[in-house]
């Protein structure tokens, strides 16, 4: 029987032949261990993902984009002994980099904004990830890593080298507990040491606040705590209750707490002494305020990545220089530097020249500022940009006007 003719959407065709030409134009950078790698593709007229393709280099590897015009380029953060073996038993893992995946559905907050305030939220919390998680707690630098804006809606952290290549998914979904807190006890962070009391020499046990030079959880537990009370101490009475009480403290006990911290005394002896005790003498008020300090350490301080793709180790993820296939824009592999003033909607748009395209909307908006410049959309036919044309076009907001 004859396979199925599948109808392509001339918007796709056009999009696939734009690709094809910017390819014909444009090579990509080198890839790391290219050899070892495992590509795969989708294209415009399919919805599955082509893989177990292997390439020697760059030039073959162009040859193919070139030729077929994909709409989204993969590779493998694994390096394997045969890349092109068609199961994954056959391939040979010999290990695979560390990769951390900040998409918009994963930063809170971020789901509903505007295309250019989402990429900017995200940017924002990518920085935090990159500089206070991967380079100061799990102390790689520079030469380690690579900063890659995705195309779409977020970034990607490559980690190299021999000292993440052969951990497996449990290691790596270890590291990403840390990074989100997924895990956190303050039971733990929080140590305990018995203290003897003047007036009848009794043991009694005393929790210990770790310092802001403390290194890992034990500082940003304690940064927490100073967040936490100066909150607390900013907000109207009404205020700070409400925050104790959405953070699962009844009323009664909630306004109680509050009057604690209120306390000048029993607050500066528990931060000048580092005993968390020191607040309150009543113990279920204490684990109470414990409770909300350890929520509010991972809502305000704990990192967000993508727990599965950090943990796959056989995960194919944007390759740098191609195109992203929903937006046209580029995947740009970044540094550091770069990042701080890099901005997606000028930095990642790539170089049609001069082209325009004829596209028809059926309702008026002000389209993203591609290129610096918010353009005002007409219902009816507009003669736009290419790249903003193909933005459009592939995010359905737009289609191809039809030939007079």
């Amino acid at each position: 029987m004859a396979a199925r003719q599948t109808t392509v959407p001339p918007e796709l065709v056009f999009a696939r032949q734009n690709f094809a030409e910017y390819y014909s134009r444009n090579t990509l950078l080198p890839v790391r261990q290219l050899a070892a790698r495992e590509f795969g593709f989708m294209f415009f007229d399919r919805t599955y993902v082509h893989r177990h393709i292997g390439f020697s280099d760059i030039p073959h590897l162009m040859k193919y984009i070139c030729e077929k015009a994909p709409s989204h380029v993969y590779y493998s953060a694994a390096c394997y002994e045969r890349p092109d073996a068609g199961t994954m038993a056959e391939k040979g893992w010999t290990g695979a980099d560390l990769i951390f995946d900040l998409d918009a559905d994963h930063v809170r907050g971020s789901e509903k904004l505007p295309y250019e305030q989402m990429l900017a939220r995200v940017k924002a919390v990518l920085i935090r990830l990159y500089d206070e998680f991967v380079c100061s707690d799990l102390g790689f630098g520079e030469r380690d890593t690579e900063i890659v804006f995705s195309g779409g809606r977020g970034y990607h952290i490559h980690v190299y080298g021999e000292d993440v290549k052969k951990l497996g998914s449990h290691e790596r979904r270890e590291i990403v507990d840390y990074v989100t807190a997924g895990e956190l006890d303050l039971d733990i962070l929080l140590s305990s040491k018995a203290i003897e009391t003047e007036r009848n020499r009794k043991q009694l046990k005393s929790t210990r606040l770790p310092a802001l030079s403390e290194g890992g959880w034990y500082g940003k537990t304690r940064k927490a705590l100073n967040m936490l009370l100066e909150q607390l101490l900013s907000l109207p009475e009404e205020g700070a209750i409400e925050l104790l009480v959405s953070a699962g403290i009844k009323k009664n006990q909630a306004a109680r707490i509050y009057r604690q911290v209120q306390d000048r005394g029993g607050r500066e002896r528990m931060l000048s002494e580092n005993i968390l005790d020191a607040l309150t003498d009543r113990d279920d008020d204490l684990k109470k305020f414990k409770s909300v300090l350890q929520s509010k350490a991972v809502e305000w301080l704990g990192g967000q990545t993508d727990e599965p793709v950090t943990s796959d180790t056989h995960r194919l993820i944007r390759l740098p220089g191609s195109l992203h296939g929903k937006t046209a824009l580029k995947v740009v592999s970044l540094t550091r530097d770069q990042l701080a003033t890099f901005d997606p909607l000028r930095d990642a748009v790539p170089d049609f020249g001069d082209e325009t395209v004829l596209v028809h909307s059926a309702r008026e908006f002000v389209a993203e500022p591609l290129g610096g410049h918010a353009l005002a959309i007409r219902e009816g036919l507009n003669e736009i940009p290419l790249p903003l044309g193909l933005f459009l076009i592939l995010r359905r907001q737009v289609t191809i006007a039809p030939k007079q």
